[in-house]
């Protein structure tokens, strides 16, 4: 079997660079500017760190599928990766999402009932066929709901 690796969407890329950017260059602009307040610049980098914390443990994975290997690279491929073999995965959990008015299918493949790696219709161009790769490779665990709830008490594990 030959390797694939997951590519990223364009816009998910452009959105993650732009949401870095942007409120350090409002917060650059505000403390230069005599009279503008600190307050909603501050504001709004804390909006962009909970961003930060939540789209890249949850949905920002790079993955490598070769043979009977799984290799997973957190924080949009920047992370260190870390090697799975099929076998000893428990199998993968489907969550579909719904924003303004189309459904984003997210996949969480998981070990010992936890996250390690996940992959998006929203953020990743080649979806489909890394699915179909999952399926042959890992049991079908169901389909979960989308909540805020459970992403929030995900944030830190």
């Amino acid at each position: 079997m030959m390797s694939i690796k997951s590519k990223f969407k364009f816009w998910s890329i452009l959105l993650v660079s732009y949401f870095t950017i942007l409120p350090l260059v409002a917060v650059y602009f505000s403390a230069m500017s005599p009279v503008a307040g600190m307050f909603l610049p501050i504001l709004f980098l804390f909006f962009i760190i909970f961003f930060w914390l939540t789209v890249f443990r949850t949905r920002g994975y790079k993955v490598e599928m070769d043979g009977n290997t799984l290799i997973v690279k957190r924080y949009f491929g920047l992370g260190k990766s870390t090697a799975y073999n099929f076998n000893a995965l428990d199998g993968f959990i489907t969550l579909f999402e719904s924003a303004k008015g189309t459904v984003h299918e997210s996949v969480f493949i998981l070990e010992k009932g936890k996250r390690i790696g996940s992959i998006s219709s929203f953020y990743h161009s080649n979806f489909d066929q890394l699915k179909s790769i999952l399926k042959d490779k890992l049991n079908d665990l169901g389909e979960r709901e989308s909540t805020f709830r459970g992403e929030t008490s995900e944030l830190f594990n």
